[in-house]
Formats: structure tokens, sequence, C-alpha cells
């Protein structure tokens, strides 16, 4: 596997210096993913934009070839700046399609985990990443899209502020769904996604119920991960995560964080509820929830990413295929996770993906009865609206967000306590029927930080 994935990477390299339609030089390799390769491009007009190219292996697969087009079309059919745009679309001289997109500089929500201690960003810089996420679901959501595969690697963080949902490869239209124009992506039993991110709905294969909240459940997976450092379900093989993603109900976030505001609890937990009928019935309502928990919070960190945090490429080995733990392709003999590597200079935006069934990082963790149904879920929200908490019912109307530069209420050096949990506590055998339990007392989560 390591060798075929060797070999991947030195053609990919190869191709550096490569012009491609007289009009986009190919200036530097950036990552390889399962079924496409991004390099940082100049046009012959000076104009720099990342190129992603599709491998030439699957140049003569129609099915490869249309979504991987697609991605372009429906991504600038949402029309939202929090959309990566996709400037224009080509084939090479060898038959290989490619598109050209914007050229970005910061990192992924995955990334920048990393340099937190276990993996926990400050509970209101999640909020601040999750209400822009919102924004462009919402809009994506308005125009009949749904992403279908939202996850750490595919929300990105620039260096000016903005939040961008990447890769909508496997998104789903609505009007293309209900005429099958779309080949097996919407075939009956088809699982596409990233198993550790998926509802129980889009596990399952059941394509026709895919819709909105199916991005909302993904969307609360993104904060459950980035609050706790721990997947909502959690097993040693992909099989085990995709049972669990079927069977089971999301433990609620205050089991792994406490001290959270109770309303921001509820923000996550409606999000991740089993029933699709329970979850936020869109993004704007949520958002309104949202933004409701947050003037309960103290005003989000600013994200400052500097040369060690901006997934800077410190080698030629540095876009070599790494089986990344969140990537579609990560049991794939190519496979990579869809790295965004940013240069001292130059940065670009790697929007890779494999098409097909999918696999994810999974962990020892070894949940007992997998094949439990969920003994509950959290009740809906009272007439689809935010719960009614103290914080919620007292600020339904949307609210401007923090500022991305408000200063930080931090502590220097102080840690997040370590979360102890074992499989009893990762997968609850019952949930609160309402609202999550009590936020800890007294506890301020955001004096730890």
């Amino acid at each position: 596997m390591e060798r075929v994935a060797d070999d991947v990477f030195q053609r990919a390299r190869a191709r550096v210096g490569q012009v491609l339609r007289g009009k986009w030089r190919l200036d530097r390799l950036l990552g390889v993913g399962g079924t496409a390769c991004v390099y940082a491009a100049t046009h012959r007009n000076g104009k720099r934009g990342a190129v992603k190219l599709l491998r030439p292996e699957f140049a003569t697969d129609e099915e490869a070839r249309h979504r991987f087009l697609r991605e372009g079309y429906v991504a600038n059919r949402i029309e939202h700046p929090g959309a990566v745009a996709v400037l224009d679309d080509d084939t090479a001289e060898d038959g290989t399609v490619f598109l050209v997109m914007e050229l970005l500089e910061g990192q992924n929500l995955e990334e920048r985990g990393r340099a937190f201690p276990g993996g926990r960003l400050h509970p209101s810089e999640v909020a601040f990443v999750a209400e822009r996420l919102l924004d462009v679901l919402a809009a994506a959501h308005d125009k009949g899209i749904v992403h279908r595969d939202l996850k750490p690697e595919n929300v990105f963080l620039t260096r000016t502020g903005q939040v961008k949902i990447l890769d909508f490869g496997i998104a789903r239209m609505r009007e293309t769904a209900a005429v099958g124009g779309v080949g097996r992506a919407t075939e009956v039993g088809a699982v596409m996604g990233t198993p550790a991110f998926m509802p129980p709905e889009q596990a399952l294969g059941h394509t026709a119920e895919i819709d909105a909240r199916t991005d909302l459940w993904a969307l609360g997976a993104v904060m459950f991960y980035a609050l706790s450092g721990r997947l909502v379900h959690e097993a040693e093989t992909v099989n085990k995560v995709l049972l669990l993603a079927m069977t089971r109900q999301a433990p609620p976030i205050a089991s792994l964080v406490p001290g959270l505001p109770q309303a921001f609890c509820e923000v996550v937990d409606y999000a991740l509820a089993f029933d699709r009928q329970r979850r936020w019935p869109d993004a704007r309502t949520m958002q309104r929830a949202l933004r409701a928990a947050m003037q309960l919070m103290p005003p989000a960190p600013p994200i400052t990413m500097g040369p060690a945090e901006s997934g800077a490429v410190q080698g030629p080995g540095a876009a070599r295929l790494t089986g990344s733990p969140f990537s579609r392709d990560a049991a794939s003999p190519a496979a990579s996770r869809k790295a965004v590597l940013v240069g001292a200079s130059l940065a670009a935006v790697l929007v890779l993906g494999g098409v097909g069934f999918v696999l994810v990082r999974v962990r020892g963790t070894t949940p007992t009865s997998a094949a439990t149904a969920p003994a509950s879920t959290p009740a809906p929200p009272p007439s689809l609206a935010p719960p009614a908490s103290a914080a919620t019912s007292a600020a339904l109307a949307p609210t401007p967000p923090p500022s991305a530069s408000a200063a930080p209420k931090t502590t220097a050096g102080t840690r997040v306590p370590p979360v102890v949990t074992t499989a009893t506590t990762t997968v609850p055998t019952s949930q609160p029927s309402t609202k999550p339990p009590q936020q800890g007392g007294s506890k301020d989560i955001f004096s730890e930080w």
C-alpha cells in the first residue's frame, strides 16, 4: 500500500512545471487525494489559483469525470462567500479534466485542533465557526443543495477570518436526485460520506431521507469533536462505526465537556438527535438558537495562525499521501487525507476527495452491545423552535455574532483537564428527554482557557 502511495505521489509531483491548455502553469504540488491532485498554479495573465486535477487513472471513468466537474457547478450555484468558488474547468491535453479554484491561505479545522491539548478548541471559537457554517448551509439548503460530507477537514479557516466549506463533490441537489440524474450517487443503499460524521439515515444508505437535517447532524458532530476531542461514535473498525451510527444516539455533549452553558449544549444535542424529526428543522433555526447561546459566552478568541500553525509545507515530502483519519479515502491503496497545505508566501486549499464507499479513523474504544437501538432521543424543540431555555427564549431574533478579532478570555499556562471516557460513557444507555443535564454547577469551563 505504501509503495502504491509513493508511486501516485511521484507521478503527481512529476507534473509540476506543466502548462495546462497553454494557460495554467502548475507551480507546486499541494496534495494528493483518492481521485485528484491539487497544485498551486499561475495563469498566463499572472493570476494565481489552485488547480484540482483528476488523476489520470480516472480520466476514462465517465462517472468520476461527471462527479468531479459537478463539484464546481454545485459550489458556484450556492453564491455565498463561504463556499469555495470554482473559477474555471477544462480538459488537459492528455484528456484529464481539471478545476481551477480560488487560492486560500489558512488551515482546516482538523489541523487547527492539533494545536490544542486533547484536540479541544475553545468553546467560543467552536460557536463562532459553527455560526458561520450555518450561514453557508442555509444558503446551500435554500438552493436545494445538501453537502453530505461536512467534517473538520472540509471546514477551512482563512487568515482573514473567513470560514469556508470545502468539497461539494458528493453534494446532492434536489432536482437532480428527483430525476435520478447523478448515477449511482442516488441509488438506494449507496453509502457516501465519512462514517464518523454520518447521521443514521446516511449510514443506513437511505438516500431518500437525506435532506438539510443530515448536514445539521454532521455539523453537530463537528462541534462535538471540536469541543471534546472525541468522535460521536468510536470503535476499532469502520464497520462498527457505521453500526453505531445506524443504531446509537449520540451522547450529550455535557457528559464529556462539563461547564458549558446549557443553551449551548442544547444546540449541539438537538442537532445530533437520532430521529430526524427531533433535530433542528433547518439551519436558520439552529443558527438563531446558537446566537442566543453565544450571548452567554465570552467573545471568541482571535483565530490566529503563526507559521507553525498555518500548515506550511516543510519539505518535498510534505504533500505525501498520509491516510488522514477523516479522509473518505483512508482505506484505499492510494489513501490520502484531504490536506490543505499552505506555503510561507503562497497558500492554497486542497479540496480532494474519493468517490464511493468511504472510511475514516476509528479508535480503540469498543462500545458495548453495538447493535442495540438507541434507548431514547432528545425531545424536539417546542413548536420546532429553539429550546426554551432562559437564553434561547430571550433572544430568538438573529443577533450579530461575536467578532473574530475580539480579545480572548484566557488564562496563561492552563490546560483543559483530561477527559476520562469509557465504553459506557461513550455510548450511554439513555438520553435526556428534553434538555441535557445541568452543566457542572458553578464550574466555569471558560476560565480554564
